[in-house]
């Protein structure tokens, strides 16, 4: 009979084995695995594509969906297709959360189509043949994608998407003496000099940098020498210092978590360059999340009675928000959709600011209430209007409200200071939002210059790359197992050593699906790593236990299993050792590697090889030798 406690780890495998499955299959994440895009052109006059429940973009041309006297014509127009889709027939097509979208042209549906809008575009949920004619359409299809058996995640070798590699816009200038007290002066002053804003400045202890494409060395050198510092030309240093990399790195990354493109990651390679992998996303969407900065300001845009000139006013900045709350519509008198709004909170010293600026610029008293003429306010002199930015562009204008203006006037507002700060379009809100919420970037992708580019990879491939990769795990795993057969011909001794390697592996993956790993090619590898480094331990255990002569005792057992797992465990020492830099310095796809090698050789140390002793022992003595 086997005893639990001179079997201990057996036991510990099992367990690791079963808690790998339900990590595996279980309803551990519950993710929304999102959707897949693929690029289709159809040209000619017969080209035909059929979908089913599928997104579409169409830029500038014309395009015919059929299905019987169903007929949506789009002309010189983008449909974009986002929401969900609901009760639609031969005749009928409704849109839920979303708004139809047609710019530069009109939508043309035949009588007999009712097609209802509500905030979202127009959607083609049944299958639907799309026929181009005599014009050549690149069509963006958007799928729900398959979520597949397991919890596993994959990255975008191995489930498509887009790849961006980068540099970020910027110089600096480091050994810098700058004062605790004199940041802020030398701020302003260095950004006048160059003719940029303050926030395309940042100056830290000893280092000063510039985010702006347009300022050159010479320029950033003449601005730092204007200042006092005596800088050449080549002093400055190209890109942006460690920090602004960690800071960027670290906040697009939080940008692409909030904006939907689920398992995206942020990465740096070399000295300087931002890598941003984003599966199942088309380079459009992920192109648009990591070059816009999120520099979000309310503007208090003041025209005064009798005069033609406007004063800008910038009256609330990021650093002046303390939280946010869930965005929604923003309605008029009678109930209409005219914008949408996030709502804010505003920290202390933010709404102690904005107050005393309110009063000071007369937003509060009868000049300024609801006198805003962008949004054809009360037909008086002047204007008062409080314009939201993003990133420098105008997403909104709003008029000064008679209760808000009621309580910043008596001072009651900041006590508590909420404000909603508007926007266009629902989409607009969502991204002023995160930005608030995430933060601005300092600097932008430079997505301009020689050095970046940008890779798609169609689903469809990335799809073939998977079963690839586990077409070489097995051919690598039945090569072992043949090289173990043919070495100790025995099988009592062999299929335990290979059923060790797969539970190692299997380990492994139900690591992945519970950290949220997205695996691409580069864990591939350390899989197959781990495979054979896994087996090669093994048989040095079984050597040293079986090639010594007879195992006559569990004691004599125990003296050759301590010895050869002295040897595996000095092996895997020195393996994470070599490996460890891998896991610190930028050194891109092979990062992957190491962790999936490094993790696979303490699940091996620690789990896996222990109990294949404890399995061996049991095989080569009976009860009474133990």
């Amino acid at each position: 009979m086997i005893s639990l406690r001179e079997n201990w780890r057996i036991v510990m495998l099992v367990a690791f084995l079963l808690a790998s499955a339900f990590a595996l299959v279980g309803p551990i994440g519950g993710s929304d695995p999102g959707t897949q895009t693929d690029f289709v052109e159809l040209s000619g006059e017969q080209q035909e594509l059929t979908l089913d429940r599928s997104t579409i973009q169409l830029d500038n041309t014309t395009l015919e969906t059929t299905n019987g006297s169903d007929t949506i014509v789009a002309s010189n127009a983008t449909i974009e297709v986002r929401g969900d889709i609901t009760d639609r027939t031969d005749a009928s097509a409704r849109v839920t959360n979303g708004s139809i979208t047609v710019a530069d042209g009109t939508l043309v549906v035949p009588s007999n189509a009712d097609i209802s809008r509500t905030q979202g575009t127009v959607g083609i949920p049944n299958e639907t043949t799309l026929r181009a004619e005599n014009s050549q359409v690149t069509l963006a299809i958007e799928r729900q994608a398959d979520s597949g058996l397991t919890n596993l995640q994959y990255g975008f070798d191995l489930a498509g998407g887009t790849r961006i590699r980068a540099p970020l816009v910027g110089l600096h200038a480091t050994d810098i003496d700058v004062g605790d007290n004199q940041s802020r002066e030398v701020n302003a002053q260095i950004a006048e000099e160059l003719g940029v804003e303050q926030i395309d400045v940042r100056v830290r202890q000893g280092t000063i940098e510039v985010f702006d494409d347009d300022v050159s060395r010479a320029e950033f050198a003449s601005a730092l020498q204007s200042a006092g510092y005596g800088v050449q030309a080549e002093d400055i240093n190209n890109g942006v210092t460690s920090e602004t990399r960690a800071n960027v790195v670290n906040i697009l990354q939080s940008k692409i978590d909030q904006t939907g493109l689920s398992g995206g990651t942020v990465t740096t390679v070399g000295d300087g360059l931002v890598v941003v992998e984003v599966p199942n996303a088309e380079p459009s969407d992920v192109r648009d999340t990591v070059s816009e900065r999120g520099v979000v300001r309310i503007v208090a845009s003041v025209r005064e009675p009798g005069s033609n000139t406007t004063t800008n006013t910038t009256v609330i900045t990021g650093d002046d928000i303390a939280s946010t709350g869930q965005i929604g519509p923003r309605e008029d008198e009678n109930g209409n959709i005219v914008g949408w709004q996030a709502p804010v909170t505003l920290n202390e010293q933010g709404a102690q600011q904005f107050q005393s600026q309110m009063n000071a610029l007369n937003f509060t008293d009868a000049r300024g209430i609801g006198n805003c003429d962008a949004t054809g306010g009360a037909d008086r002199p002047g204007s008062y209007c409080l314009v939201t930015t993003l990133d420098g562009e105008p997403v909104r204008y709003n008029g000064m409200g008679e209760d808000l203006a009621g309580g910043l006037r008596d001072g009651s507002w900041s006590d508590t200071p909420t404000f909603t700060i508007g926007a266009s379009s629902a989409e607009q809100a969502q991204e002023v939002k995160i930005s608030l919420e995430v933060g601005s970037l300092p600097t932008n992708l430079d997505l301009t210059g020689s050095e970046h580019d940008i890779s798609y990879l169609q689903p469809s491939l990335a799809q073939e790359f998977k079963s690839l990769s586990l077409v070489t795990g097995l051919l690598a795993w039945f090569g072992v197992a043949g090289m173990v057969f043919l070495r100790y011909r025995k099988v009592r001794v062999a299929i335990p050593m290979i059923f060790t390697a797969v539970a190692e592996v299997f380990i492994l993956l139900g690591f992945a699906a519970v950290s949220g790993l997205a695996l691409d090619l580069s864990h591939i590898a350390g899989l197959i790593a781990v495979i054979g480094t896994g087996v090669d331990d093994l048989i040095i255990i079984a050597d040293e236990i079986l090639q010594q002569g007879e195992v006559a005792t569990g004691r004599v057992f125990e003296s050759r299993f301590r010895k050869a797992f002295w040897v595996i465990g000095a092996a895997a020492v020195t393996t994470i050792i070599a490996m460890s830099p891998l896991t610190i310095l930028s050194v891109g796809d092979l990062f992957g590697f190491a962790i999936v090698t490094i993790v696979g050789v303490l699940i091996g140390v620690l789990i896996t090889r222990p109990a294949y002793g404890d399995i061996l022992r049991n095989l080569v003595l009976s009860e009474d030798q133990r």
